[in-house]
């Protein structure tokens, strides 16, 4: 017989009971297979049984549940946290600080050629670049200079990726130009005190100069505003908050945001005067007021534009084509597009004799560090909050892919306060808010970029343009920018090819990428964002309140259980085993419980029922009985005695049948199955009992208060009509919120398995070990 061995309540109360198997010291045999997989998981309970050859327990006391467990954890913390130390000190000033980290182990032979080469490479990709995201975020092309230029400086300093080149990004520069557009309106009449005497042509110049200035002013506070926020983030350790941004989702924003991109430059690509608007069905305005105006297209412009983007996209497939044989540094198409354009419209005087809309006064230095307006702040703070994390979240995907790529772990936290102290820094230089983008980062990598030393050389190439080359790109045609911008969303667009395959491995994303995609595209950027991430949580909480479930059986000869409808499981008779595949709550609790009684073929509730109302009825059955045997009996008597009259009259035996003997009794099995026997004890039906329901809880990683009442709820209806409940496979967590909850004490004699097969060798009583 095994041994009964009692845990003492002072250890259940002061910690988790976890124990070691192993062979008894008088036998020196081995442990057995069952006591081989319990040897390294500890189950708490009150009693514990176990084989004879295994009687032998020993008790180890760990750090467990309880009050005063949780009290020494979170004092530990907190010493931990507060203690100083030279070594802590030093930590704490390479984690703010990363290039202190990296920069003094500098391999200079191994790297410096890659990272001059990819400096160089995104330097001049980056100005033209920076100029046309300029156009996108409604400012003068210079404010996109000094977005490449200063952002980078700082993250190069605080950042943790080796291989992220900080600066402009389409999506975000688009972003930042629908809020300005919507927030700085049209300005119809000069200020109080000011007239038309500054040298401008025409009151409307001058007042297009003044919204001019409101566009750059709004632009700076909503990249303080964002740079506030995301450090503020970053100091709160809320890193893990793109976790919502789901690939899927992240995806179908950045395509339908190219599209917003495209309608924001068809003016330019057309050259024509449209209002930009913003807001829902901002896209759907641009394109009924592009075909209303088509006959004022500009001939020059049009035919410049496709001339640039046939020029750009021959460009871009040799780069693509001949990507092995130029080492990885491309033809800079963009650069040589840039300046030839340039010449050809200051030679042929494109803006005087054909109207084309050119750059304009590009100023030679640097700006001068002014605050933002601050009064802005508040104004600005919705807009502010939706571009901080949407940067974030594409910056710091791009950065973990190429962290996976080259070994290295990135600080998602860090990140944070390395894009806000970017921003913060940026915005008093009247920069709009930064990020990276994927061609810049891939192009970085190709040419061999090592470290952020790439970016101090991109950011010397720049720094040449800004004091002596820039004013030369004053001739340039806006058109020639858009042409650069549309190009270079060709890669965003290929994302469509995403759907294909997403749709065979998970209709429900695919269906988040299209939602979030149509309300991008139809909604705007900032509400179609949040369309996206409600409908993602949405479809969370659908999958989380109807639970996936499985009827589990054992493969033969193994101990091995997988879902019943294989061919070569079998199920164990007598024995249920459900298992649920993900966490138990009170979103689930109802439908946890109706597949549970539909997978099992058991209802405790309408067992219940069916004995009852089985009951009453073979109580009358009795009753009736009772009275048809009387009335039996005593026309029986009247015959004998008319037989026994002598009046010699022939007597009618008729044809007497005896239902004591034929009559079927209906009964109820244990489980409520309808078993029906003859009285003279022969079964003629009866349908096999299950004797035990076994909850497979390995995929229940979580539990809340709701659920724990379900499982105690469970466990008495099943009690209740004599079947045993067992939960087997539970882990440690949960476990702790049983003891935590008293959950044992509501369930006397509940027992907890290491694994399934340990409950069903129990179960057969093959077996008299459990927990």
């Amino acid at each position: 017989m095994p041994r009964n061995l009692d845990v003492p309540r002072a250890a259940r109360k002061a910690g988790e009971v976890a124990w070691t198997r192993m062979a008894a010291a008088n036998d020196g045999g081995v442990p057995s297979e069952t006591t081989a997989r319990l040897r390294a998981l500890g189950l708490s309970s009150t009693t514990v049984y176990v084989p004879p050859e295994h009687a032998t327990i020993k008790y180890d006391q760990t750090d467990g549940f309880g009050p005063s467990s949780v009290q020494e954890k979170v004092l530990r913390s907190l010493k931990k946290t507060c203690t100083c130390s030279k070594t802590k000190a030093k930590n704490i000033l390479f984690t703010l600080l990363p290039i202190l980290a990296w920069l003094p182990k500098y391999r200079i032979r191994e790297n410096i050629v890659g990272d001059v080469v990819s400096g160089i490479t995104v330097g001049i990709m980056r100005i033209p670049q920076g100029m046309a995201y300029a156009l996108l975020a409604s400012v003068p092309p210079i404010f996109g200079l000094y977005s490449s230029f200063f952002p980078g400086l700082i993250y190069a300093i605080l950042g943790t990726s080796r291989n992220l080149p900080f600066g402009t990004m389409a999506v975000v520069s688009v972003m930042v130009g629908s809020s300005v557009e919507r927030l700085v309106p049209e300005r119809t009449e000069l200020p109080a005190g000011l007239d038309n005497t500054t040298g401008f042509n025409s009151t409307e110049d001058f007042l297009q100069e003044l919204r001019t200035q409101d566009k750059i002013a709004v632009s700076a506070a909503l990249t303080l505003m964002a740079g506030i926020f995301q450090l503020a983030m970053g100091l709160c350790r809320l890193g893990f908050v793109t976790i919502y941004l789901s690939d899927p989702l992240v995806s179908g924003f950045t395509v339908g945001a190219a599209f917003h991109v495209v309608g924001s430059q068809v003016k330019y690509l057309l050259g024509l005067d449209l209002p930009r608007y913003s807001g829902p069905l901002s896209l759907v305005y641009t394109i009924i007021a592009a075909f209303r105006n088509i006959t004022q297209t500009n001939v020059a412009a049009l035919i410049t534009s496709l001339i640039c983007i046939i020029v750009l996209l021959v460009g871009k497939e040799v780069n693509l084509r001949y990507k092995d044989k130029l080492r990885g540094i491309p033809i800079p198409m963009e650069l040589f597009v840039l300046i030839i354009a340039t010449l050809i419209s200051y030679y042929a005087d494109l803006n005087g004799k054909y109207g084309v809309r050119i750059v304009g006064t590009i100023p030679t230095g640097l700006p001068v560090p002014r605050p933002p307006d601050v009064s802005r702040l508040l104004y600005v703070l919705p807009d502010a909050i939706v571009l901080s994390i949407v940067s974030f979240a594409v910056s710091l995907t791009l950065a973990k892919l190429f962290a996976k790529k080259y070994g290295y772990s990135i600080d998602d936290n860090q990140e944070l306060i390395a894009y806000g102290a970017s921003n913060l820094f940026s915005s008093f230089f009247s920069c709009f808010v930064g990020s990276t983008s994927i061609s810049r980062t891939s192009v970085a990598d190709a040419a061999g970029m090592k470290s952020q030393l790439m970016t101090f050389v991109s950011a010397f190439l720049l720094l040449m343009v800004l004091l002596f080359i820039g004013p030369l790109f004053r001739p340039l045609q806006q058109c020639v920018l858009a042409s650069i911008i549309v190009v270079n969303l060709k890669s965003m667009f290929r994302l469509f090819n995403e759907l294909k395959p997403l749709w065979k491995v998970s209709k429900v994303d695919c269906t988040v990428w299209i939602v979030t995609w149509l309300a991008v595209t139809l909604l705007g950027l900032d509400l179609g964002l949040g369309v996206g991430v409600g409908f993602s949580l949405l479809t969370i909480v659908l999958r989380t309140q109807f639970p996936s479930s499985t009827l589990l059986g054992q493969v033969s000869d193994c101990e091995i259980y997988r879902d019943c409808k294989d061919s070569q499981v079998k199920e164990i008779s007598g024995v249920k085993i459900f298992r649920l595949n993900m966490p138990l709550c009170y979103t689930n609790c109802d439908s946890f419980k109706t597949a549970l009684h539909k997978r099992t073929g058991l209802d405790p509730v309408g067992v219940l029922a069916r004995r009852r109302k089985e009951e009453r009825a073979r109580r009358r059955m009795e009753a009736a009985d009772s009275e048809s045997s009387g009335c039996f009996t005593a026309e029986r008597s009247r015959r004998r005695k008319e037989r026994s009259g002598g009046d010699g009259g022939v007597a009618n035996p008729g044809m007497a049948v005896d239902t004591a003997n034929t009559e079927m009794d209906e009964t109820l099995g244990q489980n409520g199955d309808i078993a029906k026997e003859n009285h003279n004890g022969t079964e003629v039906k009866r349908t096999p009992d299950v004797t035990t329901v076994i909850l497979d809880c390995g995929a229940i990683n979580f539990l809340d208060s709701v659920g724990m009442n379900t499982l105690v709820q469970v466990y008495k209806d099943y009690t209740s009509i004599g079947v045993k409940f067992l939960l087997a496979h539970v882990n440690t967590d949960i476990r702790a919120q049983m003891w935590s909850c008293d959950y044992f004490e509501k369930v006397e004699g509940q027992r907890l398995f290491v694994s399934v097969h340990d409950a069903v060798l129990f179960a057969t009583n093959k077996v008299n070990i459990f927990l």
